[in-house]
């Protein structure tokens, strides 16, 4: 398991983009107590091949805008450093460099960065995943079930107050999962918990989860991250437009401008005794990537959680900046459009059949890939080779026998001719993705293994801006057959329906086999493990004969700090417990 990544486990050759980065904060000076008005100047230093250019700077090119501006300072004698029971430092901003952000209500976020830390820090879940891979308890204090798994009892933790100040009861339970089960909320989390059947609150601190039958999945489905607790009555409307949150986590919502920074303040009265330990936390919202890398060399920013892993080196050479990973079931893939004919709901138009309705160009491609290349191209050495299914290694359900995928060209060319494919008649396609969670680079690479051979195959990689990759290429009508896709880790039965169920909202290949969606059905109702576990191995035989998605590699969840940044962990999921970090400085 990787923990902070040593530099002798990292390749030598590697490109590292340069920019001019910025700075954007003032420091505090000690001495005597007084109060001033003052007019701030933001200045840049940047390393450029060993010079110092110094800069003042008025704005930040699609980045963010950085002005003159007015500021009350309070300059102060230092006050006595507070620490937490495990030496922890309480006080300081941390700083972030993020991606994006989505959605303000948890039950609809889709997949931007900044929105997950954002809901994360200003909500809870029932349960949570943990850096081991269990489910823990978070606002359940404890959970019970009947022998038949049909029926769960949840005791709420007791003394947890939102950020309003109001306690939070069984009730605020019961509506956010009745909010999440309503179809026109358009949770994601609908397909996955279509199980339960009744949910009761038999007083303020107990919650009765009624199934339709056994199942062994609520534990864990509680921890998805679109069930984060809100209170009672709340509607979408005032969970997005409003400019505060609702929830019960370590952190409240400030000022909040998705275009250029949202700002968290701790909260507290916490439930977690001691926590958090940071003041303040700002996301700062830089698109591109050689941004976010120049801001954390320069120290204008504390962390960042998304960069190419060409970058790693280059990150931890400097004293000043940490790379903490782990291995995780974090995959990345190619989306194959396996829809055939179908007519357009709006316009009556026919559209045709993707060229990967025919499952023998699927197969065909799924040959054609040298996995080493991609892996050693796209992970620089680290991350594992995946075999066409979400499923980690780690996982319990994960079938160790299975036969793995590699490059078979012959194999693929038969499968190229049984599609209609050959020298005269190429299987050509326009391969979507974007350059960040290497998505581009690994599209690059297939493209690269692939023209390699002389299979008739051509690729054509289409880039695509990293801030509105989700929200304007993936899964729209009208897309190409192919595009990337990247997949944070997940427990199996998460990972496959939430991605390949027949009908799911997030189904990025509509693949649509009737046989998984009833094994699905059947390993979650089964309480004998060896049994479920025979289920799950035929789930992973469908996946990798039908190939509707080509799942190409496992990469692991890297976190680059600044040093005096401690108590970093890199979850398998992605996830963030920012209230565990705390500054030394």
């Amino acid at each position: 398991m990787l923990k902070n990544v040593s530099r002798n486990r990292l390749m030598s050759s590697f490109m590292i983009l340069s920019i001019a980065a910025f700075s954007i904060f003032m420091t505090a000076c000690a001495g005597e107590t007084i109060v001033k008005e003052v007019e701030v100047i933001k200045e840049v230093q940047v390393e450029v091949e060993k010079e110092v250019i110094k800069e003042v700077i008025k704005e930040v090119v699609k980045e963010v805008k950085v002005e003159v501006e007015k500021e009350v300072i309070v300059v102060a004698t230092p006050m006595p450093v507070i620490t937490g029971a495990g030496g922890q430092q309480y006080g300081g901003t941390l700083k972030l460099g993020i991606i994006d952000f989505g959605a303000m209500d948890p039950s609809i976020m889709g997949l931007s960065e900044g929105s997950a830390i954002y809901s994360n820090h200003a909500y809870d879940n029932l349960t949570e995943p943990w850096y081991d891979g269990g489910i823990v308890n978070r606002l359940a204090e404890t959970w019970s079930a009947n022998d038949d798994l049909s029926v769960y009892t949840i005791n709420v933790r007791q003394g947890v107050t939102f950020h309003d100040g109001s306690a939070l009861t069984s009730a605020d339970i019961k509506w956010t999962f009745d909010r999440i089960m309503d179809e026109t909320t358009a949770s994601p989390l609908l397909g996955e918990i279509d199980y339960i059947s009744e949910i009761t609150t038999p007083d303020a601190a107990t919650v009765i989860f009624t199934l339709k039958g056994s199942n062994t999945n609520l534990p864990q489905d509680l921890s998805d991250y679109h069930a984060r607790i809100v209170p009672d009555g709340i509607t979408q409307e005032t969970l997005q437009e409003s400019s505060t949150d609702f929830g019960s986590g370590p952190y409240t919502l400030g000022d909040h401008n998705p275009a250029e920074r949202t700002v968290m303040n701790k909260y507290d009265s916490y439930w977690v005794e001691g926590k958090p330990f940071y003041d303040r936390i700002i996301m700062y919202y830089m698109p591109e990537e050689a941004t976010r890398i120049e801001a954390i060399k320069s120290g204008a920013i504390d962390v960042i959680g998304s960069f190419s892993l060409a970058q790693v080196e280059g990150l931890n050479e400097r004293d000043s900046i940490t790379v903490t990973g782990t291995d995780s079931a974090t995959i990345r893939n190619l989306v194959l459009d396996t829809r055939g004919e179908r007519v357009d709901e709006d316009s009556g138009e026919v559209i045709p059949a993707s060229i990967f309705a025919d499952k023998n160009a699927r197969k065909a491609l799924q040959y054609a890939i040298d996995r080493d290349f991609v892996r050693k191209a796209v992970t620089y050495g680290f991350g594992a080779n995946a075999n066409d299914h979400p499923i980690g290694t780690a996982d319990q359900m994960y079938w160790d026998e299975q036969p793995l995928s590699n490059q078979d060209i012959e194999l693929s060319r038969s499968y190229l001719a049984a599609a209609g494919y050959n020298d005269s008649n190429p299987l050509s396609f326009e391969l979507d993705a974007s350059d960040f969670n290497q998505m581009l680079e690994m599209a690059l690479a297939v493209e690269q293994s692939v023209e390699a051979t002389d299979l008739p195959i051509e690729i054509e990689v289409t880039k695509h801006e990293e801030s509105t990759f989700w929200e304007a290429i993936w899964m729209m009508p009208g897309g190409t057959p192919a595009v990337t896709s990247a997949w944070n880790g997940r427990p199996a039965a998460q990972a496959v329906s939430v991605a390949l169920k027949g009908g799911g909202s997030w189904n990025e290949s509509y693949f649509n086999n009737p046989r998984m969606d009833e094994l699905l059905a059947l390993s979650s109702t089964e309480i004998d493990f060896d049994k479920r576990k025979a289920y799950w191995k035929e789930i992973q035989e469908i996946l990798i004969e039908e190939v509707p998605s080509v799942y190409l590699l496992y990469v692991p969840v890297l976190v680059a700090h600044q040093t005096h940044v401690q108590g970093v962990q890199a979850h398998p999921n992605s996830w963030t417990f920012m209230e565990d970090w705390w500054s030394s400085e």
